[in-house]
């Protein structure tokens, strides 16, 4: 099976990050499965700002929505089994499965979801703390509000490129989210989720995986994994996304007319960042 990923980060500007997923979706998914890296196209962000810096303007999360929403019809042309979105705000989640069949995974969904059958009460780690409040108002979007301890944020603050340095620099990065992960404890978390795509690999990379006697999720290999079960119950048990509300998909007419209205077009699968790692 072949899992499109989705981050929402150009991946042609974070080559440790992308190097790391490549890696990781090797060493968890089973043999002759595959995950393929796709990125927002190159040059969303430019070379001033880090992601984390722009999606915090609801204007520019939203542009880059659209590019997400154009991912999940790609990967579904091209004959995908499954797209999962790698970001931790789960953005354009709703409009992707009302779209497509194969089935779509967030990131953040997935990892609530998955930390209840660890524990009681889960926490998050965020880089810095304007994060906080959409950790939560997703957390009660799924109806798992009482099940989040907290969200604690890294301190001092960082952004996703701060993740990109070398050993001399992750000793402290380390200690830090070591440090938030105390505080999630003493706030009740049993489970800890590293809150952002970078972080969680950084994590990985230096194999943390339990803080203060709680768990340490390893969030995008949980994402991969859980995309992969999503695609074999479709396959063996024939479970598809709704169409009775939520998720419900405008009639093939109806779409055409508001994509041309609006000047959109399909994105080929080579128009996004990550190429390098397709396999």
């Amino acid at each position: 099976m072949r899992i499109w990923h989705q981050s929402f980060s150009d991946l042609d500007h974070a080559p440790v990050y992308r190097a790391t997923l490549a890696r990781h979706a090797e060493a968890v998914m089973p043999a002759g499965d595959s995950v393929v890296l796709h990125g927002l196209r190159p040059g969303t962000y430019g070379s001033d700002f880090a992601p984390i810096h722009t999606i915090r303007h609801r204007y520019l999360e939203y542009l880059n929505e659209a590019q997400v929403v154009e991912a999940a019809l790609a990967a579904e042309r091209e004959g995908y089994d499954a797209f999962a979105l790698g970001c931790f705000y789960d953005p354009a989640l709703r409009a992707a499965r009302s779209l497509v069949d194969i089935p779509c995974v967030g990131l953040s969904e997935t990892c609530m979801l998955v930390a209840c059958s660890l524990g009681q009460r889960f926490g998050l780690v965020s880089l810095e703390a304007s994060q906080r409040t959409q950790h939560e108002e997703l957390a009660r979007a799924y109806g798992l509000r009482e099940r989040l301890a907290g969200v604690v944020a890294m301190q001092p603050p960082i952004d996703e490129y701060s993740l990109e340095g070398g050993e001399e620099t992750a000793r402290p990065l380390l200690g830090a989210f070591d440090a938030a992960c105390g505080r999630l404890v003493a706030m009740g978390a049993e489970v800890v989720i590293p809150g952002d795509g970078f972080l969680n690999e950084f994590v990985w990379r230096h194999g943390l995986r339990a803080s203060h006697g709680a768990v340490v999720m390893d969030a995008l290999g949980t994402l991969f994994r859980y995309a992969g079960f999503m695609a074999g119950a479709r396959a063996a048990l024939g479970l598809r996304v709704s169409r009775a509300g939520h998720y419900a998909r405008p009639p093939a007419a109806m779409l055409a007319q508001a994509r041309a209205a609006a000047g959109v077009t399909d994105m080929a699968e080579g128009s996004f960042s990550g190429g390098d790692d397709r396999r």
